[in-house]
């Protein structure tokens, strides 16, 4: 079994801001701006009552707007947009990062844990801003355990109908290495009775990779000890010593930056189930 981190949704990069956290542990995880997508903001149900195309134009000053589209990738919510009969999470990815999947053997049974950089907002007068005392954070939000890996053409849009609103099947010759991952029905990988996609509502410390005491950065992360390589297949993209600091009973990491997808050899850390099952069963006390 592979565990993929995958970095997805706002950050300095793509949208210009973190995803806010809402009422101070509401997570809400912006979809990052694409003009070719066929699904605009202002598609996009609420969240916790608050509309997912005003929360966009407020953070990012106007710059995004209810009309501009919106890359919901990965597709995780039911209730996100309308669906047809059918419907099942999907995660898309392309060009050099979906290589580097394809390099690394991911595919069925293999789990994405998707995380994001996000920082708590609050309403002032009416408008929603960041807390300017709040630091950004990269934290946990959500999952996909893969089912079925699939190229992306126009023939598996006419196949899965339901699927042919996702921004890689909009036009699926716009991307290089265009393919995607279907959800499976459950989570068995790791002995989780519960479905094989979805999002983490709300925040909780198992959920957050940076380092807070003391907060350096979002991208200096604090991992349990046993992720340090020690002669193993280290998480991808992290094989250089310098980014390891061991912490006796953590390790500080600085993860890659650019980058989407770090992917680990569970096989080789059978730690990890461990780890995984604790953010569930915390995650949905």
């Amino acid at each position: 079994m592979k565990l993929i981190l995958s970095r997805k949704g706002f950050d300095s990069a793509h949208g210009g801001c973190p995803s806010p956290i809402l009422d101070g542990q509401l997570l809400c995880p912006l979809p990052i701006p694409d003009a070719g997508a066929p699904t605009p903001y202002g598609k996009i149900s609420s969240f916790n009552g608050s509309a997912i195309a005003q929360i966009v134009e407020d953070l990012t000053g106007g710059r995004f707007k209810r009309g501009h589209g919106a890359h919901l990738d990965p597709d995780l919510r039911r209730d996100a947009i309308a669906r047809a009969a059918g419907w099942r999470p999907i995660f898309g990815q392309a060009a050099a990062a979906q290589g580097h999947l394809r390099k690394q053997n991911v595919g069925r049974g293999d789990l994405f844990i998707f995380f994001g950089c996000f920082r708590r907002a609050e309403r002032v007068g009416g408008a929603l801003r960041f807390v300017r005392s709040a630091p950004k954070l990269h934290v946990i939000f959500g999952w996909l355990q893969v089912g079925r890996v699939i190229r992306a053409t126009d023939s598996v849009a006419a196949e899965f109908p339901w699927a042919a609103g996702h921004p890689h099947l909009a036009a699926p010759d716009r991307y290089k290495n265009n393919t995607l991952y279907f959800a499976s029905d459950r989570l068995s990988s790791i002995g989780i009775n519960t479905s094989g996609a979805g999002t983490f509502d709300r925040l909780g410390p198992e959920l957050i990779l940076s380092q807070t005491d003391p907060y350096i950065n979002c991208s200096t992360w604090r991992l349990p000890r046993w992720f340090v390589p020690g002669g193993r297949a280290p998480l991808s993209y992290h094989s250089k010593p310098a980014r390891w600091t061991d912490c006796a009973t953590s390790v500080r990491v600085q993860s890659a930056y650019p980058g989407q997808e770090f992917v680990l050899d569970v096989d080789q850390y059978p730690e990890a189930h461990a780890w995984l099952r604790s953010i569930f069963r915390a995650a949905n006390r």
